[in-house]
């Protein structure tokens, strides 16, 4: 079997492992123009001429525009996607003029292939990174300090983004050597095609500098040895952060509350001594999965929000893409506020509610709200077992019609088995409600604007249940 049978068959393998989960969707393959992603072009052509990928083959050439010869990439690239009959698209980035570093670079690259991918209807990415760049990115992070994720090395797959723009990043060449590329180039006479990229020996860029100089420079001292050295490294780092992976994902199954798509809050009263690196994955996840984009944090974000810990309730930290983590009584709330729905305007009076029926949201936010009544109280389930989520009311002192509104400079409330009523704004501070919270919580009011009910907080003193009461509404609350 030759080189490049041997290539199409690990290509085929990797592929195939990935198939499941993209269905019959398009491949989308990530060409520069170089040695690597021409021949991952020419084998994944060939694949798709065998028909053993998954769906239609798409190409698509990013144009960085940081050099002056960057189109005759882009027009090699599409002459190469014409001669094998693949569709072939092209974005160019711009800069402005401001030279960009490298992770502007790869964010913008990848923001372009998202949105081809979602053009074209891809399910799945494949890029040519091979087994030199992932020795060269464990020596990069080892040299700039990492952890036991980054000393792992490139992954052979991840998701990129979320939702119906989902792309699957597969890396079928992670065990292939670029030698081994050129080697099969030249078999297949294909040299010609290559556009070689020469931003790449920019030596202003800190990995270029080290896989020109630093590593060639480390072989000739130490051989065979550095490259082993540094996938032992590789290897033992990945069986940790599966370790240190699964433990995190435990705790975010078992300890995440009030989880939708834009917030979440980690309860971590009692949590084992010594659990910080697993409650670290855990925010990571966290952070990932309410990412708009799907992104994981910076390393140093993720240092100050554990931090925050040992903070008072309240204080809060900011990150990428407008996340925010708050310090809660019993751990952290996570929430993106731009996705977050907008509770409806109170200036009106509020939202009307209906007693019985279906359940009520209340405006776009995740809170809902449903009412029942019964001709007296019900015995089942006890107010231990219900939660604070429901409630039940003697609605006599309560005049119709009831609103749902949010809370106003100036509101007051009679809590439960109080006999005086106290500043809204203390009481909810002293109930530890998260500042986030407190402006989105529905407070059920009656035609007085009285304050009947904060959901998930307490029920009020002037409509607790007598041992006359009789007709009673009850009510139910919750988050989704």
């Amino acid at each position: 079997m030759d080189s490049f049978a041997r290539l199409l068959d690990a290509c085929a393998r990797c592929l195939c492992r990935f198939e499941n989960l993209v269905a019959e969707r398009a491949v989308l393959a990530a060409v520069s123009g170089g040695v690597d992603s021409t021949v991952l072009l020419l084998a994944l052509a060939r694949l798709h001429r065998d028909g053993r990928l998954p769906g239609p083959l798409h190409v698509c050439h990013v144009d960085h525009g940081v050099r002056a010869d960057s189109r005759t990439s882009a027009a090699g690239v599409v002459a190469l996607g014409e001669r094998l009959d693949l569709p072939v698209h092209v974005r160019r980035l711009s800069f402005d003029g401001v030279r960009p570093s490298e992770d502007t670079l790869r964010r913008g690259r990848y923001a372009a292939l998202q949105q081809v991918g979602c053009e074209v209807g891809a399910g799945m990415l494949v890029t040519a990174h091979h087994a030199d760049d992932n020795l060269e990115t464990v020596l990069f992070r080892m040299l700039r300090g990492t952890g036991p994720r980054g000393l792992a090395g490139i992954p052979e797959s991840r998701w990129l983004g979320r939702g119906a723009h989902r792309l699957l990043l597969v890396r079928p060449l992670l065990r292939t050597r670029r030698s081994t590329l050129e080697t099969v180039l030249q078999q297949l006479g294909e040299g010609r095609a290559v556009h070689e990229d020469t931003s790449n020996l920019d030596l202003g860029y800190t990995r270029n500098r080290l896989r020109l100089e630093t590593i060639p420079h480390l072989r000739r001292r130490l051989g065979i040895g550095l490259d082993v050295a540094l996938m032992t490294v590789a290897s033992t780092a990945r069986a940790a952060n599966e370790i240190v992976e699964a433990q995190g994902l435990r705790i975010l199954s078992q300890r995440a509350r009030h989880k939708t798509n834009w917030r979440l809050e980690l309860d971590l009263r009692g949590i084992e001594p010594g659990s910080e690196p697993f409650v670290t994955e855990a925010l990571r996840q966290a952070h990932v999965w309410l990412d708009a984009h799907g992104e994981a944090p910076l390393g140093s974000w993720l240092d100050r929000a554990l931090a925050l810990l040992d903070k008072p309730d309240g204080k809060r930290l900011a990150g990428r893409n407008g996340l925010l983590v708050e310090r809660t009584r019993d751990g952290l709330l996570l929430v993106d506020p731009a996705r977050a729905g907008a509770p409806p305007k109170t200036h009106d009076g509020g939202q009307l509610f209906h007693c019985g029926g279906d359940r009520q949201r209340f405006g776009a936010t995740e809170w809902w709200l449903r009412a029942a009544e019964h001709p007296l109280p019900p015995l089942v389930p006890s107010p231990a077992e219900a939660g604070r989520l429901r409630a039940l009311l003697d609605p006599r002192s309560a005049p119709l019609p009831w609103r749902l509104r949010t809370r106003r400079p100036g509101d007051r409330f009679q809590p439960l088995g109080q006999a005086t009523d106290v500043e809204l704004r203390r009481f909810l501070q002293s109930r530890h409600v998260p500042r986030f919270d407190r402006d989105r919580l529905p407070l059920l009011v009656d035609a007085r604007d009285r304050i009947l009910w904060i959901p998930g907080v307490e029920v009020a003193e002037g409509v607790r249940l007598q041992l006359n009461t009789r007709r009673t509404i009850e009510l139910l609350a919750g988050c989704a």
